[in-house]
């Protein structure tokens, strides 16, 4: 045992398999490694979670004097480490660990326990580690799924643990990856290419696309199929089309489940709402709240606008209403990247694309990939539905013209070059 938990840890003081270093990461790992509690690190399938948790790992060995030996990392996805999977048997792994390795028990223990689903009712053994009264250990975990890291881990610690969401490469990381200048055809392939790191730094396009397809199937097949007994997969399969191509459109659940029904059986309101809430748990779509300012509005539900976690899986080809959706879905993610509350607001007959609140900040955006001209309809669209939010906060629209529009009636307007900066 002690010989394969050697092989995957970094004891010696070397810690492979850092790659890119993600340093807003860092700095809130940083942050959250005061105190006992437990720091959950969430995020789609593939986003670079395991990496950044050993770059941590780099930083508290080589920047915080943290003694190798100290740190116990095992990641549950590696076949030589299967049996851990049994908490006894990981029990009996953290003692070896301190036997063989002469860990100093007065001190801070760090356990990384990557992908902490695999291992069997891991909330107790999570819970057993913090209730320990009689050692300090501090604990990182990892897993692809919101619900299994935040709700049910709440269940047990009752908000004695943190969370930390990893979202795609933002696009100052990508230029960073890309080694690429600020442009104007930096963002546009940024667009295009998407944050999945793995992806971005593929070599051609077969070898995209099968990333691609490979980080979908995993994410029906490992994050949704085994965790939720799906046995309808068929149909899951579609959903995961539709929305594939239905990024930054509103439209409710009983409306995709008609649609789907015409050539899927089984697709109830019921069924489809259920896989959407799995496909959200598994940080592949985001759930956009449409709200409006009138009374009558607010009785009513069901609309909200669909977003990927990341605009690479908005299939090739299938893109309607081209490069202004993909704009649109960064322009999300990145508000949720930046930790901002963000909705839809319905101003009459007309719609502002987001509403944006952080700390009591609130603003309001339209996204267009280009207004077009003064007084054009583009213009008079885009500028025209921000007028109709009759309040004093801050007001912009975002878009990709190389020339932007003197403010109007206090509403600017930014390139989206810079807003992603």
């Amino acid at each position: 045992m002690i010989e394969k938990l050697k092989k995957y840890n970094f004891w010696d003081g070397m810690v492979t398999g850092i790659g890119f270093n993600r340093s807003k990461y860092q700095a809130h790992l940083g942050k959250l490694n005061a105190g006992k509690t437990i720091v959950t690190v969430t995020g789609l399938r593939r986003v670079g979670k395991s990496f950044i948790i050993r770059q941590f790992i780099d930083f508290l060995i080589k920047d915080q004097g943290i003694d190798p030996h100290q740190i116990f990392y095992v990641n549950l996805f590696l076949r030589d480490l299967d049996f851990l999977k049994n908490p006894d048997e990981f029990q009996k792994a953290v003692e070896l660990w301190k036997t063989s390795r002469n860990v100093d028990c007065t001190k801070r223990m760090y356990i990384f326990i990557d992908e902490v689903q695999e291992i069997n009712d891991w909330q107790k053994l999570v819970c057993s580690f913090y209730e320990d009264y009689t050692a300090e250990y501090k604990l990182f975990i990892t897993g692809s799924n919101s619900k299994l890291l935040s709700g049910e881990l709440g269940t047990y610690l009752a908000g004695r643990s943190h969370e930390l969401t990893v979202y795609p490469l933002s696009f100052e990381e990508y230029r960073s990856f890309k080694k690429k200048e600020k442009s104007l055809e930096s963002l546009s392939s940024y667009l295009e290419d998407g944050g999945m790191p793995e992806i971005v730094l593929s070599d051609n396009a077969f070898a995209r696309n099968n990333l691609i397809e490979t980080t979908i199937d995993s994410v029906i097949m490992r994050d949704i199929v085994s965790r939720y007994e799906v046995r309808n997969i068929g149909l899951l399969r579609r959903l995961v089309d539709f929305i594939s191509c239905s990024a930054t459109d509103e439209i409710s659940r009983n409306k995709i489940a008609n649609l789907i029904r015409q050539t899927s059986k089984g697709a109830s309101v019921h069924t489809i709402s259920d896989y959407i809430e799995f496909l959200k748990q598994a940080f592949f779509i985001h759930e956009c709240p449409v709200f409006s300012y009138q009374k009558n509005a607010l009785l009513k539900s069901g609309q909200k606008k669909i977003y990927l976690n990341d605009p690479v899986f908005i299939r090739q080809g299938q893109r309607f209403g081209g490069f202004g959706k993909l704009l649109e879905n960064c322009v999300y993610i990145e508000f949720k990247r930046r930790g901002c509350k963000i909705s839809t607001v319905k101003a009459g007959d007309k719609e502002v694309d987001f509403l944006s609140e952080k700390n009591g900040d609130r603003r309001y955006y339209q996204v267009t990939w280009t207004t077009g001209d003064y007084g054009s309809q583009t213009y008079k669209r885009e500028f025209g539905n921000l007028m109709r939010i009759k309040n004093h906060f801050p007001k912009f629209v975002i878009s990709m013209d190389t020339l932007t529009h003197p403010p109007e009636q206090g509403i600017k307007h930014i390139h989206a070059l810079d807003f992603f900066l």
